[in-house]
């Protein structure tokens, strides 16, 4: 029985000596023999629970040579209560208390009195917490600690510095970034991003404002106190800048999304340091989407009003798992946002630790965005579900196909959040009855030839293709489907956004109905 679970079936004052044997050290459990006094090393692991998920400190139990935990007791209990709370309250020793009097109980054991201490995780706007007076120091039984499976450890100085960002109650993107102005946005991303926003929301308020408004209302530029003019805020460069800008700020920022499908070591790549396209998060989403729509089956329907109908919840659990790994990433921390397609998973991983415990994100009902104002900008094109609700909408899709739940890992040194989702079956979309018919009235535009009018057909139900999902979708070599695509945009049915690999198309505004 593993140690969560059987910590879940007792309470804290009724741990008994029989509870104890059952244990066993690893990431939320320390035993320390501790027979007269507190020893120093209690104050690394109290810290190290705090800025974890928190954890049980044994003292008075010993761990044998198979890693057994017995109770071999203390001298005396009370006293080294009392010397704990003293100690814990002293500022000198460490930066702030985060237990509560039932916290620490002491328990009686056929071989003496032991103290059980729960330490719980400490909230994000205190932590780190720390040994000593240096929250950076690297001296034994000072500094800032961090807990594994191979128990506690000195944080180095980025992991520090990431507790500290995250404790502000300011959001980390809406700072404005003052030495960039307006110009710094890409106007191409800046128009998909509109025209998918007007498709989504067609009689919102802002749909007619001129661009730098409606960037204003979307907080991507902010007016900067000191000069009085528009600059791009944090969370506008990310979406909407250009990668040379974007690196200034965030000398770590890289993104990467890689297919692994056959023997070379990748089938397909983008990466946000490739110098063809912007670089930046909205464009990466429309990219990547769209490849990562082609890894599930999906029948697809068309409204009266050339919509599409019937979504796979599947779908929408890959859309939540790339908007996730996206809003919540902690672009400060190293090696990117990497998502990985391989035959049956899809890897989206994220810097930045969880804002939350590991159980309390796979529960949801409890949301902490690192980037509210990226969250926010996803959700007004429809994008996102509601604070809180992305596992469980994730699960419910997975449920629809009969796959596998998602699978959550969170990773350290570096800090990064890794879910997988798992799937069976890979291809394209399924043609229905509907859709033929629909096919068979885009014929009778203009000139359209029965490719040409599959080509558009397709493109009106996902939105948005790149060339080499049309391939696919189609079975036609890429160099067919580009030509496609370029009659489509040449005859005024689609327009193309963005450069190279990175090129994708949408239908126009105003195409005829059937």
């Amino acid at each position: 029985m593993a140690n969560s679970d059987v910590i879940e079936l007792i309470s804290l004052a009724s741990l008994s000596e029989s509870d104890v044997r059952l244990l066993r050290e690893d990431n939320c459990i320390e035993a320390k023999k501790a027979k007269d006094k507190l020893p120093d090393s209690l104050w690394d692991t109290y810290s190290a629970f705090a800025n974890s998920d928190g954890g049980l400190i044994l003292l008075g139990v010993s761990e044998n040579s198979r890693r057994e935990l017995n109770v071999t007791g203390v001298t005396d209990a009370e006293k080294l209560k009392r010397d704990f709370w003293n100690t814990v309250n002293d500022r000198s020793k460490v930066n702030a208390t985060v237990l509560s009097d039932q916290d620490v109980v002491i328990r009686h054991g056929s071989s003496g009195d032991f103290i059980v201490i729960h330490v719980p995780r400490a909230g994000r706007e205190i932590m780190p917490i720390y040994v000593g007076a240096d929250p950076f120091s690297r001296e034994q039984h000072r500094g800032t600690f961090r807990r594994n499976n191979e128990g506690d450890y000195h944080c180095d100085r980025d992991e520090v510095k990431a507790m500290f960002r995250d404790g502000s109650d300011t959001p980390q993107d809406l700072r404005i970034v003052e030495d960039l102005g307006s110009a710094a946005l890409d106007s191409g991303t800046i128009a998909s991003y509109r025209s998918y926003f007007q498709r989504i929301r067609p009689n919102h308020p802002w749909r007619n404002l001129n661009d730098e408004d409606f960037l204003v209302r979307l907080q991507a530029l902010a007016r900067s106190t000191k000069d009085n003019q528009l600059h791009p805020t944090i969370a506008g460069l990310l979406m909407f800048g250009r990668e040379y800008d974007i690196v200034r700020e965030f000398a770590n920022y890289f993104l990467d999304y890689r297919e692994e499908i056959g023997l070379d070591r990748w089938d397909d790549r983008i990466t946000s340091t490739d110098g063809i396209w912007s670089g930046n998060l909205y464009d990466f989403w429309q990219s990547v989407y769209g490849r990562l729509r082609q890894a599930v089956p999906r029948p697809f329907r068309l409204d009266g009003e050339a919509r599409r109908m019937d979504e796979n919840p599947m779908e929408i659990t890959i859309r939540e798992a790339l908007t996730n790994a996206i809003v919540h990433a902690d672009y400060m921390g190293r090696r990117g946002t990497v998502i990985i397609r391989r035959q049956s998973t899809i890897e989206f991983t994220n810097p930045g630790r969880l804002r939350v415990t590991k159980a309390e994100a796979e529960q949801g009902g409890i949301s902490d965005a690192r980037n509210p104002i990226l969250m926010k900008m996803f959700f007004l094109i429809g994008i996102g579900e509601k604070a809180g609700s992305g596992f469980d909408v994730m699960r419910a899709g997975c449920d629809s196909v009969g796959a596998p739940h998602p699978l959550l890992e969170v990773l350290t040194r570096p800090d990064r959040v890794k879910l997988v989702v798992r799937y069976t079956n890979l291809g394209g979309s399924v043609m229905t009855p509907a859709n033929s018919e629909s096919m068979k009235s885009w014929t009778s535009v203009g000139h359209l030839s029965k490719s040409e009018s599959e080509a558009l057909q397709y493109l009106v139900s996902q939105g948005s293709i790149s060339t080499s999902e049309l391939a696919e979708h189609m079975e036609l070599g890429v160099s067919r489907a580009r030509a496609l695509l370029k009659s489509l945009v040449e005859d005024g049915f689609a327009q193309s956004r963005g450069r190279g690999r990175a090129t994708r198309y949408e239908p126009v505004e105003g195409l005829p109905v059937f």
